[in-house]
């Protein structure tokens, strides 16, 4: 006996409902495994990134153990270095009375040094913040800025010339104290102004 149309239709539907549910369900399981690859190739990407920074190489700031500590009595100082930097110190004096201290800290060459701080007290002249001012004019214009050491206001700025440098100069009460950084690199000024941060007048 032949089947009825209406029979026919509702294979039909129900071959048609087949074929979609078999289509959402191999959509579903697509988007699933897109899904999990794509978490799989973020779990991949945090890992490289972790032993990246695990393998790169580490930059620490030097300890106390890498310091040296030293004292200028004659003009109360005391200040830590670096311990590869050599140190010196010279005090020009009249009958006992102190005119000038000054100390080196250099590394390399005694010709051609690498690095060199100098340091120099004035004792023997009074000086005001006009004189100061004056040392201005030794300074290029566009390097000059204010300045501080220990307390004590100053200006900075780069020397020019046969010996150029770049200089902090501070008002220590009435007496000019100076610190001069040759060569006047980036790198050399960074390790001057981290030697300067522990100067300590007493």
């Amino acid at each position: 006996m032949p089947a009825s149309p209406a029979h026919g239709e509702e294979q039909c539907r129900v071959l048609k409902s087949k074929v979609i549910y078999f289509n959402k369900m191999t959509k579903n399981k697509t988007e699933k495994k897109n899904f999990l690859s794509l978490i799989f190739i973020a779990l991949l990407i945090a890992l490289a990134v972790a032993v990246w920074k695990w393998n790169e190489p580490k930059v620490s700031s030097p300890s106390q153990s890498d310091f040296q500590e030293e004292s200028v009595e004659e003009i109360g100082l005391a200040f830590s270095h670096p311990k590869d930097l050599i140190y010196r110190k010279e005090i020009a004096d009249n009958e006992g009375q102190v005119r000038t201290a000054g100390f080196f800290l250099s590394k390399g060459p005694e010709n051609n040094p690498e690095y060199q701080m100098y340091g120099l007290y004035e004792q023997y002249k009074d000086a005001t913040q006009t004189d100061l001012n004056r040392l201005k004019t030794e300074m290029e214009p566009s390097s000059i800025k204010e300045a501080t050491i220990s307390g004590y206001a100053g200006i900075e700025g780069l020397i020019l010339g046969p010996k150029t440098r770049y200089v902090i100069i501070i008002l220590k009460g009435n007496k000019l104290f100076s610190v001069s950084t040759m060569p006047p690199t980036q790198e050399n000024k960074e390790t001057t102004d981290s030697i300067i941060q522990t100067f300590r007048f007493n």
